[in-house]
């Protein structure tokens, strides 16, 4: 077994099966529950569209995953060396990026476990309507690379920051400028500056998809444009947390 692996299955085991992983299970699945039943409960909410119910909790679903990304690439970086635990790691054997890619499995199998957990309540409030497995699919395609380059800007900032805290503030306003299209009004994102502001946001990339295939029932491979903006800041993330974990002084 790799170390890149042991390393992931560690970070997963403390998210998944410690008292902190039981957590952010039931605060994901309380979240979850309480926009459904909004949805569902409301009179006025509940005569939306399915599709845009679906899209609706396709972007929350994206949001949410980000900001737990952000969280635990910070905690495996900058908390592990508040705790004392990241320095007996980085004097093991092994190249940087084997630590680097065993604390992104650690982000990935927690986005697994919080995709499956989101299915049902999806299907809960779609079900009878339009494109359900297309947005399904779609959050899988284009919520994960949004979710792991937003795990490296936190791995990133645990390196470059001198503190946890200092990094979640950071990362929280990170966060909070890119999920801003879920939060503005569409008039708003049609000015100079929304257009510009959705060509370069990787989850107006995801958004704007979820958009044309959930609602509009325009076909998944028809969204490569906002592939593309994922991807690219996919790879500007990746560099970044290469050069913060190269910069780790054991």
């Amino acid at each position: 077994m790799t170390p890149a692996t042991l390393i992931a299955r560690k970070e997963a085991g403390e998210l998944l099966f410690s008292l902190r992983g039981l957590a952010w299970l039931l605060a994901l699945c309380a979240a979850l529950s309480v926009f459904t039943l909004l949805l569902i409960g409301s009179t006025e909410l509940s005569l939306l569209d399915n599709a845009q119910v679906v899209y609706d909790m396709a972007g929350l679903i994206t949001v949410m995953a980000a900001l737990l990304a952000i969280i635990i690439g910070i905690d495996a970086t900058a908390g592990e060396r508040e705790r004392g635990s990241l320095v007996p790691l980085l004097l093991v054997p092994t190249p940087r990026h084997n630590i680097l890619l065993g604390k992104l499995g650690g982000i990935l199998i927690a986005w697994a476990a919080m995709y499956l957990l989101s299915v049902p309540y999806v299907w809960a409030v779609g079900s009878t309507g339009q494109n359900l497995g297309e947005g399904l699919a779609l959050v899988a395609l284009l919520g994960t690379p949004v979710v792991v380059t937003f795990g490296f800007i936190g791995l990133a900032l645990g390196c470059w920051v001198p503190s946890s805290r200092a990094g979640l503030m950071t990362g929280m306003i990170a966060l909070a400028v890119s999920a801003s299209p879920l939060l503005i009004g569409p008039s708003l994102r049609q000015s100079a500056i929304g257009r510009i502001f959705d060509t370069i946001n990787p989850i107006s990339g995801a958004v704007n998809a979820y958009d044309a295939v959930i609602i509009d029932s325009q076909a998944i491979l028809a969204q490569w444009p906002g592939m593309a903006v994922t991807l690219i800041w996919l790879a500007a993330a990746l560099m970044l947390a290469v050069a913060g974990f190269n910069r780790l002084s054991a």
